[in-house]
């Protein structure tokens, strides 16, 4: 996919100082030029158009990239290279010139270098990169303890009758009597499902991945770790950028 907005259809409005010549600036393309060098030498056949008296030059308006005009001189050198390589790196990726420079101003005036760096890929949304993103790296033994979802896997330990097996089946091998069983499944039962999940991994098991191998990624919270990128990671124009 290229971009939809060529440089070279991008115009800058160059305009007299003199008071007596206000209004009577012309329009130039100055990326319709093979190099910044070229699109000066167009500047001074277009200087040479007007009086002597006309000296001096002030840059007015452009098609989008006022922030990247000089007067006198149109543009310098370094920006006209700049908003080249913005340019190739959109047509890489899909946006046009004013997307990259949106995203540039985003990151704080991020260079084409940087860009590179943040660009993350395309996708519709921050939860779709945090699923993509646990499918590449894993989860970690401190993801999973910030992310993992304790009230869900305490719901299906209740739910699916897991809890009453635990506790009920065999259970004259660990109690003195079935009473005694079930007087503690009631009390463990009757907690928080937050709380169910931890007594389970922490009390009956010992540890998180020991507890769910496998299944981790079944109660990861992917939500909130995807709330928590977006202090590091912005979505714009349906790509991911890191902020690094």
């Amino acid at each position: 996919k290229k971009a939809v907005m060529k440089l070279d259809k991008i115009y800058i409005f160059m305009e007299p100082y003199d008071y007596n010549y206000r209004g009577q600036g012309f329009y130039i393309y100055p990326f319709s030029f093979n190099s910044w060098d070229d699109f000066q030498d167009g500047l001074r056949e277009s200087y040479e158009n007007y009086p002597p008296e006309v000296e001096e030059w002030e840059f007015v308006d452009s098609d989008g990239i006022n922030d990247y005009g000089e007067d006198g001189i149109g543009m310098t050198e370094a920006n006209w290279d700049m908003l080249h390589e913005f340019a190739e790196f959109g047509d890489d990726i899909g946006l046009d010139i004013y997307q990259v420079l949106s995203v540039s101003n985003n990151l704080g005036g991020a260079d084409k270098d940087y860009l590179e760096e943040s660009y993350m890929g395309g996708y519709d949304s921050m939860i779709d990169y945090a699923y993509e993103l646990i499918d590449d790296i894993g989860i970690s033994k401190e993801l999973a303890e910030n992310y993992f979802d304790w009230d869900g896997f305490g719901l299906a330990l209740s739910a699916n009758g897991d809890l009453w097996s635990l506790i009920m089946e065999d259970w004259e091998d660990q109690y003195d009597s079935e009473a005694e069983a079930e007087a503690y499944y009631e009390e463990i039962s009757s907690m928080r499902n937050s709380e169910i999940a931890e007594w389970y991994v922490y009390d009956l098991v010992g540890d998180l991945e020991s507890a769910l191998g496998d299944s981790m990624k079944d109660y990861f919270n992917y939500s909130k770790f995807a709330r928590d990128l977006e202090y590091d990671y912005t979505l714009m124009f349906d790509r991911i950028w890191w902020n690094h």
